[in-house]
């Protein structure tokens, strides 16, 4: 396979409610997903959540230590500092309901009203400016020529995407990795409908839309995060994804609930109950997920997508849903070329 390029991409953040543990979610797993690619030879992008980092850097700042023994500002500075001087890649991951997010009574309060990118109500071109300039003053001193090329938007949420087209062009930001060919969400908080994105195209040039490819277009570039069709239920039953729901249930039913909230609402108890088990068994256009999947779903996906003359594939995962480092050294095993955004996009523009 050394003709197929490979990007695997890892959200670096907390939960999407504000639960969670810098350490115990984020900054742990991650370690021993950097201690797997150092050993096969694979490199990573990590889509860095700035305005959670942000949040907690303000906590910390100001005296509150949040229930941490130690500084977890620090921690994931050092982390990600440390990536980049390996040889591995950050770029921009914004969950807008952070932005103004409060600590109260030991925990975190995030603003839902303010869940989709596509919606923030506030200055886009602003946030995604201050999220740049962000990485870009964390990064440099561990790699002076490190850039902000490349967004995605928490939950995949970038569509309608006029607005964040606009915003990227605007700030210098030329990549977007949001996209789920096929997918389509209308949840309480998440919605977005990508079924009419081309599923078999490893990237594209972006018009006037991220959903959308626009030939000879020499405008922002997509990197779709690779999907095929499978049943709701066959994810929810992997060991891997088991494992993921026991480290913080409290956030799963929550995750859940909003997913199901739109075709549950009304009829009754029975009737909800009823269309929760009808989602998990309807199929949608699942995410190729390297820190969730079980091998046998990671041969499936392979099988479904690395026979085609698609040479792009990027996947996604979240090391605080990194339950089962075997599944992840079985995929490692059979990929080669593992490229990062950065590298991918140097390439591209020699060509």
């Amino acid at each position: 396979m050394s003709e197929k390029q490979f990007i695997l991409t890892l959200d670096y953040e907390l939960y999407g409610d504000g639960s969670g543990d810098v350490f115990r979610n984020v900054v742990e797993p991650t370690q021993r997903l950097l201690t797997i690619a150092r050993e096969r030879g694979v490199r990573y992008t990590f889509f860095f959540e700035v305005v959670e980092y942000l949040c907690l850097k303000s906590e910390w700042e100001r005296g509150n230590t949040m229930g941490y023994s130690r500084n977890p500002v620090e921690a994931m500075e050092t982390q990600m500092r440390q990536a980049v001087a390996d040889g591995h890649d950050v770029q921009l991951h914004i969950h807008p309901q952070w932005c103004g997010a409060m600590w109260q009574d030991g925990h975190w309060v995030v603003d839902n009203s303010q869940w989709r990118l596509a919606d923030y109500a506030g200055d886009m071109a602003d946030l995604l400016s201050r999220g740049k300039q962000t990485l870009e003053e964390m990064l440099r001193p561990a790699k002076p020529d490190y850039r902000c090329i490349a967004l995605r938007a928490g939950g995949y949420n970038a569509y309608p995407s006029e607005h964040i087209v606009k915003a990227m062009r605007e700030v210098g930001l030329t990549v977007d990795s949001s996209v789920v060919p096929g997918a389509v969400e209308n949840g309480a908080l998440s919605r977005y409908d990508y079924s009419s994105s081309p599923i078999e195209s490893g990237w594209w040039y972006v018009d006037a839309c991220l959903e959308q490819p626009a030939a000879g277009s020499a405008g922002l570039i997509e990197l779709p995060i690779v999907s095929a069709p499978m049943l709701r239920i066959k994810k929810f039953l992997s060991w891997s994804r088991i494992k993921s729901i026991l480290n913080n249930r409290e956030s799963a039913q929550r995750s859940f609930a909003a997913k199901t909230a739109s075709v549950g609402g009304g009829g009754g108890r029975l009737s909800a109950l009823c269309h929760k088990v009808k989602y998990l068994f309807s199929q949608e256009s699942q995410t190729w997920d390297f820190c969730l999947f079980s091998n046998s779903m990671h041969r499936d996906f392979l099988a479904h997508n690395v026979s085609n003359s698609r040479d792009t594939y990027v996947l996604v995962g979240h090391p605080k849903g990194f339950a089962d480092e075997g599944s992840a050294i079985y995929l490692f095993s059979r990929i080669e070329n593992t490229v990062t955004v950065s590298s991918f996009i140097d390439k591209l523009q020699v060509r």
